[in-house]
This record gives structure tokens, sequence and C-alpha cells, in this order.
């Protein structure tokens, strides 16, 4: 395909979803607006924010066209996104979050590796803490890559968000689930990696390329430090679960099997755990039937694949899950988690 014609013709979209970011919205704009690439719409959604976020927003579009502005009551990330999705114009859409940055060959970099066949590129991002240092995320291999080289190879389960991709709108729109592609919005964490495997359902290749225009800022406060309700946090694990089976079927080996992939699900079965005691909205009884009702092949890769746990957790999983002790384990979980955050508060 001629890259010159395509970058004349392909309308690209950015969304961008707000919620109180006043701080932040500034630089995340103004380097939207300097990218190298100019057949962009900027999608500008506040989230209901309570500061000058949605001032600024309308500022930007009266300083320039390329940028449309959507107020909406807050809903969470996701219901932004997908509000976006519903009216964008562009063949592609890429994301931004309101308090990081792109460089401006964000969106360049992108068009200069569409091709027919290829619906979802994926780019390497730099990753900066909250002391300042800098960490750039590579990948082990680039081009275009089959399901099982997304998952061993560039560990997809692990740098599963939204933001650093590329994707071409059209898969976006074939009825999955009976509903068209979206971000779940009855999850609050994780739901950037769900939805980045429904997609993959649809269209089950990626090209990565090597350069990391994107940069993501690593701030406390941030969700994967809070627990949501138990009900969230369980539908969350088994959604993952069921995309795993499902891509599992596409590329005809068992996706778990890699070590990234099954540390996620140990992290997010770890929630699912916690929020069971941090938020006590279940009876003894109930936890102990989310327990015992797990599939044993769950159950198995969670105790395997838990080295990231502290010592306590992986031995309680060795006492009581390895061992069907069902009742034992909720008892030392709910001791131990109590002891734990007594000390914290």
């Amino acid at each position: 395909m001629n890259v010159k014609n395509l970058k004349d013709r392909t309308l690209v979209s950015v969304i961008v979803p707000i919620y109180n970011a006043e701080q932040y919205l500034t630089a995340c704009v103004d380097a939207l607006l300097a990218q190298t690439y100019t057949y962009i719409e900027i999608l500008l959604v506040d989230d209901g924010s309570k500061d000058r976020s949605g001032i600024l927003c309308d500022e930007y579009a009266q300083r320039d066209s390329r940028v449309r502005v959507l107020h909406l009551q807050n809903g969470g990330v996701s219901r932004a996104r997908n509000h976006a999705l519903n009216v964008m114009k562009g063949e592609w859409v890429c994301f931004a979050d309101a308090d990081d940055e792109v460089t401006p060959y964000y969106v360049e970099h992108f068009v200069d590796a569409m091709e027919e066949g290829v619906d979802i590129i994926i780019s390497e991002a730099v990753f900066v803490h909250e002391d300042g240092s800098r960490e750039r995320l590579s990948y082990k291999s680039y081009g275009t890559l089959s399901l099982p080289e997304i998952f061993s190879d560039n560990e997809l389960s692990a740098h599963g968000y939204a933001c650093a991709k590329c994707y071409r709108i059209w898969p976006m729109s074939l009825v999955t689930h009976e509903l068209p592609l979206r971000f779940p919005e009855e999850i609050r964490f994780s739901e950037d990696l769900i939805f980045v495997m429904q997609y993959l359902t649809v269209s089950p290749r990626a090209k990565y390329i090597p350069y990391a225009d994107y940069i993501y800022y690593l701030r406390s406060g941030s969700a994967s430090g809070r627990f949501f309700t138990f009900e969230m946090e369980r539908s969350c694990f088994y959604k993952y679960i069921a995309q795993m089976n499902i891509l599992s079927v596409i590329s005809d080996i068992d996706l778990m099997q890699f070590s990234s992939s099954a540390s996620i699900l140990s992290m997010l079965f770890a929630r699912v755990r916690n929020s069971m005691y941090i938020k006590k909205e279940l009876s003894r009884e109930e936890r102990v039937n989310f327990y015992k009702n797990m599939a044993p092949e769950i159950r198995q890769i969670i105790c395997d694949n838990s080295r990231g746990a502290n010592m306590l957790v992986r031995l309680g999983y060795k006492l009581f899950m390895r061992g069907k002790h069902f009742k034992l384990m909720d008892w030392y979980f709910f001791f131990m988690i109590a002891i734990y955050y007594k000390k914290a508060s």
C-alpha cells in the first residue's frame, strides 16, 4: 500500500477521557495538537469533572477545529471512551489519558505502520516513576505477530493497557455477544486488558513497532491500588478467564501456559480475595462457596504462579487451596488480611 496516499486520506481519532485532570490536561492536549501527522480529530471527553477541566476542553475546541468536546455526567473511564467511540469519525482510533503525554510522532508512527490485514498496531512506551526516573518498555518481537507470539514473546497480558496502541475501527462494529465491541463498563480494573483481548478475538494478529511515543506517568492513587466491590472484581477475574479461553481456541494453544498470562490470573484472583474481606460484603458461606466453585485447573494455575505474592499468601495456598480446605482457607485469609490492614492503617 502506498504510505503517502494512506497519510493523505486516513483520519485518526484520538480519544482522551478526562476526570478532574486540570493540572495535567494542558500538557496532554498540547502534545496531541503538536502531532506531525495532522489529519486527526481529538475527542476530549469530560466525564463530569468538578474542576476546570471542562472549561479548558471548551477553550481548546474554540482554538482548534480538530478538537471536539463531549461533556458527560460522571460514569467512569470505560463509559467515557465508549461514548467517544460511538461518535468518532476516524477510520482508526488511539487513546491517551489526560495525565499522560505523547511525543509529536505518536500518531505518525502508527500511520506509517498501517497496512492491509493489520487491524491493531502496538508501540513501545516510557514509564515515568514518581521520583522522575524513566523506564522504557521494549518488546521481544516486532512486526506482525500471531496470537501465540503476542502472548508468549510480548506478554500481552502484562501490557494490555488501551494506550500506546492504534485500532482500526471496523472490527469494533462487529457484533460480539450481541453488542458492538466496547470497553466493559461494569468493571473498573483491567478493563483495558479485557477490551484488547476482545478485539483480538475479532482480529487475532497485531503489528508491533519499535517506537516509544507514549509517556505514562505512574502516580499514586491509581486503580491498581484500590479495591472495588466483590462483584466488579469477580467479573473482571472471570472475564479474563473467558477471553483467555476464547483466544486459546482461536490460536489452538493454551495461552494460560505462559507465565505472564498465569501471573495476571493470580493477581486478579488476589484482588477478588482481598475485596471479599476488605469490603465485607459477603458472608463466610458465600466466601467459601466462591473458593469451592472455582475450576480445579484455575486453582492450580494460581497456586503455581503466585511467586510474586508474599510468603504468608503462598503458605495459605499451599496449606489450604491445594488440599481443598476452603473453610480453613477462609479463616486464614480473614485474619491475615484483617491484621495486615490494621497495621497499615
